[in-house]
């Protein structure tokens, strides 16, 4: 099987990489960009496409200018669509990392079916990308994410639980926006990954569907700090008002129904496992 990952370099991408290349079979080519801060041009991804059973689509901006944002996620997602259609096959599979803030708030956890009425810019550009792959007419799986941790996470970037991690080991104090009761849905990132690899190698034929994918658990940023203190490490923690925020879950049973997945990480695991890779750090 011949894949192709766009994202290949970031934090999913580059645990997925490692995964596949423990596969037999599979030839698995990143996306190669000259320009990291714009979205690829057609020229660029001409090669990319060519030939590929599947495409891994998990590059995207999740931070930036509202411009950055917008481009990176729908114009990048568009060039890669029109490219597979152009210099590609029709029979070309894509599996699409959305996000779970393309729901609108409601009674936790959300289904699938609750309503898309994305509350922040970055839900809107996924969204619409998600209706983009849709529109394509080509065979998809969108896989709407949870709150995505583990090892090579960036603090300050990719999840909160990775900045408390990298402040707790710098011995810097953590700061929550909020009393820390506020709830979220964390997956580790294997468990992610596995997910990614059940739904490109076991897909139906021409399926077309979207999947969330998280722990079905959710954690309030209380609990997470109890588990790196739990860990060994003592956190000074500053709560900076008394409001308890917005909760957010999600529920897995419809792809763990369809591919018999579960998530097998504790948050307690994943977070030591986490911390471990912040204390490697400070100490290279």
């Amino acid at each position: 099987m011949r894949i192709g990952v766009t994202g290949a370099s970031g934090f999913i991408g580059g645990h997925l990489m490692n995964a596949l290349a423990e596969l037999p079979d599979v030839t698995v080519t990143p996306l190669i960009r000259k320009r990291k801060n714009a979205p690829p041009t057609l020229a660029e991804l001409k090669n990319f496409v060519k030939d590929k059973h599947l495409i891994y689509h998990l590059s995207g901006v999740n931070r930036g200018s509202d411009e950055e944002i917008l481009c990176g996620n729908i114009l990048g997602t568009l060039r890669l669509l029109v490219a597979v259609k152009t210099y590609g096959s029709s029979e070309t599979r894509i599996v699409f990392a959305s996000s779970s803030q393309v729901y609108k708030s409601g009674k936790n956890p959300l289904k699938e079916s609750h309503a898309t009425e994305p509350e922040s810019l970055y839900g809107v550009s996924k969204k619409s990308a998600e209706d983009l792959i849709r529109l394509s007419g080509l065979e998809y799986i969108v896989l709407r994410l949870s709150n995505v941790y583990g090892p090579g996470c960036r603090p300050d970037y990719n999840s909160v639980i990775a900045t408390f991690c990298d402040r707790a080991v710098r011995r810097l104090p953590v700061t929550v926006d909020g009393n820390g009761r506020q709830e979220r849905d964390f997956i580790y990132i294997d468990d992610v990954v596995r997910a990614f690899l059940e739904a490109g190698m076991k897909t139906q034929p021409r399926e077309r569907a979207i999947y969330n994918v998280c722990s079905g658990r959710a954690a309030s940023l209380r609990q997470v700090i109890g588990n790196i203190k739990r860990a060994g490490l003592g956190v000074n923690v500053q709560y900076q008002n008394g409001d308890a925020g917005v909760s957010s879950g999600l529920d897995p049973s419809r792809f763990s129904k369809v591919y018999a997945w579960k998530p097998e990480t504790s948050l307690a695991a994943g977070i030591k496992r986490t911390l471990r890779k912040f204390e490697e750090g400070q100490s290279s």
